[in-house]
């Protein structure tokens, strides 16, 4: 049985609405997960998957858990 991918998208968007409620800029979430400030826009834009690490990064930088982070995914 194959196993479904992650629905990046539903990430971006996550992703943007968490940096803006925190008032991060892209160069500040850059810093904080020590992503490029291209690889953090490329993320949010969806053009790039990421992996497990960069995500773990982002959620970490949010202040949250990788697991509430993800949680969107459940939805």
């Amino acid at each position: 049985m194959p196993i479904d991918a992650p629905d990046y998208r539903r990430l971006a968007v996550r992703m943007q609405a968490l940096r803006k409620a925190s008032g991060l800029t892209y160069e500040q979430l850059a810093e904080a997960t020590g992503l490029s400030r291209r690889g953090v826009i490329a993320l949010e834009r969806g053009e790039r998957n990421g992996n497990v690490g960069s995500w773990f990064k982002v959620a970490k930088a949010l202040g949250m858990t990788m697991g509430e982070f993800m949680s969107v995914l459940d939805r």
